[in-house]
């Protein structure tokens, strides 16, 4: 720790370290030696380290934070011994501390302090969880493998099996899974096998069935987040039942064990949420400052009620578009994941987006048939070199969003709301069978069976589609006379663009324009019809001297 970092005041030495659960920092006074100060410091630093560290907190405790008062006033360091920590660990971080640290260190035999001073329950079911897991790291039954080492196993086989068969890399489903094995092997101890009997197992699935407290926000983990934990840990524990390189099998009544994560207040004020969706005059405002090509994008949310995922994965061989009148455009593809056909019937502003978007891609080159590629021709849903999905689509929808915030207020909703919006406005005009046939969802009604046996309604869902393109022509008529006309990326705003227009038809020169507005001459330039610029060429020398 530098010595520029303390603080030297009429009370001697301060440094602020660490949040309080309320959000503020607690201050330490470190006595007026600065040699002892820095010395102080350093141990209540490494106090707080090990902390978050071992307990995974971001805020000081009762018990901790008085301990570390003591330290600042010279009393010696408090280290507790965790019931789950080896033996060899915890006496090789006491000697390491010994010999680097110059204030004496203690190691107090017992946990149990934490336990007593009233900190959240969820906390502390997370820890005595943990401490009776960890108690059988002396069992008698120990097979000398350990958890950890285990789910590591485990993520090698995942990403081995879990290929994309066209590029070789980490599909999707893989990536969720190393994802969620990253956050496991953070919250369970690392235990010897034999300790995972049928309550050591059971204790394992409680960790999530209590609802840790997420290290990233602070507050009990989301249940959806818990069941899919408690899926994944799940599926590594039959996957290590079958191996032969683990000597590990499931324990009898394996499958009495509880798998339901507990209920919490804010888990019913959520489900109760309703969900948020874009207004009519809202979508006007989207559609007039759109890019051509956001406004593809904005358009296949709102007649197909694609997100992301599917607009971004939109091939060419998906669009099918008419070749005689009468007949109609649509997009047909297949939902892997759902083993549905998804098929929707196009608006006649979206066959022309997606005409233009074909065109576009003609003069694109790729290996592949994506639909949309970005100016450096790359898929709009693409990966980065670690298997993460490419943020070009939330960034573009971002883009749009600012330029329209420039002139109003608009709610900053993400990209897949617009698929909300659309299931929203076919499940009110056709009922919610039709809705969950645009969302292509598995199944659309509650017999999970009758698609087995009958055909979806898709003439009730064209029907749907068409009386709501009827009602959002108030939405394609402010994109303008033409739409997809090739636009410059505007960074004044679009009202500013109006204002200039409005005040050149009115006679203005393009220099005073640029004076009212406050821009400059070229700007103005830049967002005027070329053959109204000539019309109106700048006055000379001498027609200003005259005037």
């Amino acid at each position: 720790m530098r010595e520029t970092n303390l603080k030297r005041t009429k009370r001697g030495y301060v440094r602020n370290l660490g949040k309080l659960p309320n959000g503020s920092q607690p201050k330490f006074y470190l006595g007026h030696d600065k040699e002892a100060a820095v010395a102080r410091l350093e141990a209540i630093t490494t106090l707080w380290k090990e902390f978050v560290r071992w307990l995974r907190r971001d805020t000081w405790d009762e018990w901790h934070l008085n301990a570390a008062k003591a330290v600042a006033q010279g009393e010696p360091l408090v280290v507790l011994k965790y019931s789950w920590e080896p033996e060899d660990k915890l006496f090789q971080r006491f000697n390491d501390w010994s010999r680097q640290l110059k204030v004496p260190v203690v190691i107090d035999p017992s946990c149990e302090h934490l336990l007593q001073v009233g900190r959240e329950a969820q906390v502390r079911a997370v820890l005595q969880s943990q401490k009776e897991l960890a108690e059988a790291l002396g069992t008698p039954n120990a097979v000398g493998q350990n958890l950890h080492d285990a789910i590591e196993a485990y993520r090698q086989h995942i990403q081995r099996d879990y290929l994309d068969p066209t590029d070789g890399t980490l599909n999707d489903n893989g990536k969720t899974k190393i994802d969620q094995l990253k956050t496991i092997i953070t919250y369970v101890p690392n235990l010897d096998l034999g300790a995972l009997d049928y309550h050591g197992t059971d204790e394992l699935f409680a960790i999530f069935r209590r609802r840790p407290v997420s290290k990233r926000f602070g507050t009990p983990m989301r249940r959806k987040s818990c069941s899919n934990y408690i899926g994944e840990l799940g599926r590594f524990l039959h996957w290590m039942h079958l191996s032969k390189d683990w000597n590990w099998r499931k324990p009898e009544d394996y499958d009495a064990i509880s798998r339901r994560p507990r209920e919490l207040d804010i888990d019913v004020e959520h489900e109760a949420k309703e969900v948020e969706t874009w207004t009519i005059d809202e979508l006007k405002l989207l559609n007039e400052y759109a890019l051509p090509i956001e406004r593809v994008f904005l358009l296949l949310g709102l007649n197909a009620a694609y997100g992301a995922d599917q607009a971004g994965r939109l091939r060419v061989s998906h669009l099918h578009f008419a070749d005689e009148e009468g007949k109609h455009s649509f997009i047909k593809r297949i939902r892997r994941k759902k083993k549905t056909r998804s098929l929707h019937l196009l608006w006649r502003q979206t066959e022309q987006a997606l005409r233009w978007a074909s065109e576009r891609r003609k003069k694109q080159t790729h290996p592949e048939d994506f639909l949309l590629l970005t100016d450096k021709m790359h898929p709009y849903w693409d990966k980065t070199k670690a298997g993460n999905r490419k943020q070009a689509i939330p960034n573009m929808w971002k883009r749009l969003l600012d330029r329209v915030s420039k002139d109003h207020k608009i709610r900053r909703l993400p990209f897949n709301s617009l698929r909300d919006t659309s299931a929203t406005f076919i499940r009110n005009i056709a009922g919610g069978e039709t809705a969950s046939l645009h969302l292509a969802h598995k199944h659309q009604s509650k017999d999970e069976h009758l698609r087995r046996y009958t055909n979806p309604a898709r003439k009730k869902h064209y029907k749907a589609l068409r009386k709501l393109e009827r009602m959002l022509q108030p939405v394609f008529d402010a994109a303008g006379p033409e739409p997809f006309a090739t636009q410059r990326k505007n960074y004044i705003g679009l009202e500013k663009i109006k204002q200039i227009k409005q005040l050149h038809g009115n006679g203005i020169r393009p220099t005073d324009i640029a004076k009212t507005l406050g821009i400059s001459t070229t700007t103005v330039y830049r967002y005027l019809p070329k053959e109204e610029v000539v019309a109106q060429p700048e006055p000379t020398a001498t027609e200003s001297v005259t005037t």
